[in-house]
């Protein structure tokens, strides 16, 4: 029977999300405490995930020391820490307290002070630092050198347990960076288990992809890359490692919060006498109460929960295959879970490979062109589909390529994204330069056309967007070749577009190029907008020059495009005598600003003063003329506007 401390770990589920879930199960003895060790920064995560596992009406509590223990521990003892520094430092951090001496001097009495001193070596040797011990004793003060003493003992049994309390303490905090979690049980349980999750490396995808000559197959082998960076040895454990991404929060709940409350004044009130109750106690507020509720653990929702003989929802260990086998895939809701048949030993420190995919899967070689990557060349590429029980995590691929003589020989490296059940992607792993590609993309040509009714416009935009390649492959090799094009918003290829797949972000077109000629093909899309334009919000102008780009001309439209340019010629002219007039008129307030300062300089009774007058009425007169001018062409205006809305209304189209 394993004792407390020694419950094996059982269980390594590891996840691409930077989490673990580490399982510990065994036989304990009746009423036994588990002790779990954590490092202090994994102490939040298991607290809040730590399940227990255990015949009901066996759980009991789960204690730990405090985040900063040696800072509670000293708040409650007459000295701090720094006091163990030395015999001296402790002895004046106790003044008061009593002691008995044995030495050179043999005295019983309170500290008073302990002194720093220094005494000279015989034969000129030096210099001694030294502690000079001051007693108070029945008979007076006494003195001794601490370090000519053979005893020293504090006479008051609570110093002395104070003392040792410290000292513990401080022994068993000398692992500053681990807690030490202690898990009760009670009863009769024989069985136990816990299991908690905590943050870990990232387990790695390595892929290696070896193609046929002939192709239409591939092998896929894929490894997982791991570490064991617990601190402890990982001994014939259950392996599982799990691809996905979970909602993974943190918590302090190590931390102790308070809140703070409002502090109200103390207000005194008026002395009260309650009646003494002369009643007997009432029996149903007795001490104690009802029994606590025993609790039940739910089962953890990665470990494998199965039955034991005579025990209940306790951990037991999967039986485990040949360590040879392939992995167990199972693809949940929102992850792919890998369960390894064979039992996994690794150290503290090491890395460990193992294969969690080995299988022959659908491929086919081509060549894709992506203008992103290489203007001029494609590259080869292979078509993989998944057609395995569940998905495949993205990671590295590594390509090979067999040979004449059977030999897989390296082609080049590759990204294989999360690829789910009975997808297919494209893996890329080498630049075709015996494939010429030449692009010539001939820009976005637009034709719009328009229906009006009743003053509003329908427009409709008709843009394409067009590309030709001109594709030269090698002189004695054909290639099938792949266009691959960035899906753009409101673009779709043309509808006689042959060989043309869509997906979330991508348009591929495939061209069959023989070898040693240059093939011609065009990719081809369009996008189609509409408008609704409410043409007599606009001006004259905004209405002839929207209507005037219109490719759909009609007679009906030709005649309003006529109409409407007399309206907006009009509404020039009366916008250019309106411009005119207040050049006209900024230059008689400016002339008439000079003379007003003359007049004052002369007198209006003067000749020269009457003669400014004079000129002054004549220029009030002709910015009168100017008023009533500006009120006809603003009146003309008006009318211009509301011919040109008129005509507006008036078309159909």
């Amino acid at each position: 029977m394993a004792e407390a401390s020694e419950l094996p770990l059982k269980r390594v589920v590891l996840s691409s999300s930077g989490l673990a879930q580490f399982t510990h199960a065994g036989e304990v003895a009746p009423g036994a405490a588990l002790s779990l060790p954590v490092r202090v920064d994994q102490v939040d995560d298991v607290l809040k995930s730590l399940t227990l596992f255990a015949a009901p009406g066996t759980l009991g509590a789960v204690s730990l020391p405090g985040k900063t223990p040696l800072a509670e521990l000293f708040r409650d003892l007459p000295f701090d820490q720094s006091a163990l520094a030395s015999q001296a430092a402790l002895l004046n951090a106790l003044v008061g307290a009593e002691v008995e001496i044995e030495g050179s001097v043999n005295a019983t009495g309170r500290i008073f002070r302990v002194e720093d001193e220094t005494a000279q070596l015989p034969n000129n040797g030096g210099v001694v630092k030294r502690h000079r011990l001051t007693l108070l004793t029945p008979k007076g003060m006494v003195q001794a050198i601490l370090e000519d003493l053979t005893a020293l003992r504090f006479a008051d049994p609570a110093t002395r347990a104070q003392v040792d309390k410290a000292l513990t303490g401080l022994a068993g905090n000398r692992a500053k960076d681990l807690r030490t979690l202690s898990i009760s049980l009670t009863g009769d349980a024989k069985a136990a288990a816990f299991s908690y999750v905590v943050a870990a490396p990232v387990w790695k995808t390595a892929y290696r992809l070896v193609l046929s000559k002939d192709g239409g197959k591939a092998r896929l082998q894929g490894w997982g890359v791991l570490e064991n960076l617990t601190g402890g040895d990982w001994k014939d454990v259950e392996l599982t490692l799990v691809s996905g991404n979970p909602v993974a929060l943190k918590q302090q709940l190590y931390t102790a919060v308070f809140v703070d409350r409002p502090e109200i004044p103390v207000t005194a009130g008026v002395r009260i006498v309650p009646k003494k109750d002369e009643a007997e106690a009432r029996k149903e507020w007795r001490a104690g109460g009802a029994a606590a509720p025993r609790l039940r653990a739910a089962p953890a929702p990665m470990a494998a929960m199965e039955k034991a003989d005579g025990e209940a929802d306790l951990y037991v260990p999967h039986t485990m295959g040949s360590a040879a086998q392939a992995p167990e895939a199972e693809e949940a809701a929102t992850q792919v879970l890998y369960r390894f048949p064979g039992k996994v030993t690794l150290a503290s420190g090491s890395t460990l490979m193992v294969p969690f995919v080995d299988a022959d899967v659908s491929a086919s070689r081509t060549f894709i062109y992506q203008r992103d990557t290489n203007e001029r060349h494609p590259l080869a590429a292979v078509r993989l589909t998944n057609d395995g029980a569940s998905a495949l995590p993205g990671g590295i691929i590594t390509a090979f390529e067999t040979g004449g003589d059977g030999a897989a020989n390296f082609a080049g490296d590759a990204q294989l994204p999360l690829l789910p059940k009975g997808a297919t992607c494209f893996v890329t792993f080498a630049l075709d330069g015996r494939t010429d590609i030449r692009r010539i993309d001939h820009g976005v040509t637009r034709a719009r056309l328009g229906k009006a009714v009743g003053g509003t416009l329908t427009l409709t935009t008709k843009s394409r967007w067009a590309i030709d390649y001109e594709i030269t492959p090698p002189a004695t090799e054909d290639r099938e070749l792949i266009i691959d094009e960035p899906r753009a918003d409101g673009w779709k290829p043309l509808a006689d577009t042959k060989d043309i797949e869509e997906t979330a972000t991508r348009l591929r077109q495939k061209v069959n190029a023989p070898a040693g000629k240059t093939t011609r093909t065009a990719l081809s899309r369009e996008r189609v907008d509409l408008e609704n334009i409410v043409l007599t919000s606009l001006s004259p102008d905004e209405i002839a020059a929207t209507l005037s780009g219109l490719e759909n001309a009609s007679p009906a439209l030709k005649d309003t495009v006529a109409k409407l340019g007399v309206v907006v010629d009009t509404l020039a002219k009366l916008n250019n005598r309106k411009d005119e007039i207040d050049g006209e008129r900024k230059k008689i307030s400016d002339d008439q600003d000079r003379i007003r300062k003359n007049l004052a300089s002369v007198g209006q009774g003067t000749d020269l003063g009457r003669r400014y007058l004079d000129l002054l009425k004549t220029q009030e007169d002709r910015l009168a003329a100017f008023s009533t001018e500006e009120r006809k062409i603003e009146g003309d205006i008006a009318a211009a506007n509301r011919k040109a809305e008129e005509i507006a209304q008036a078309l159909v189209l």
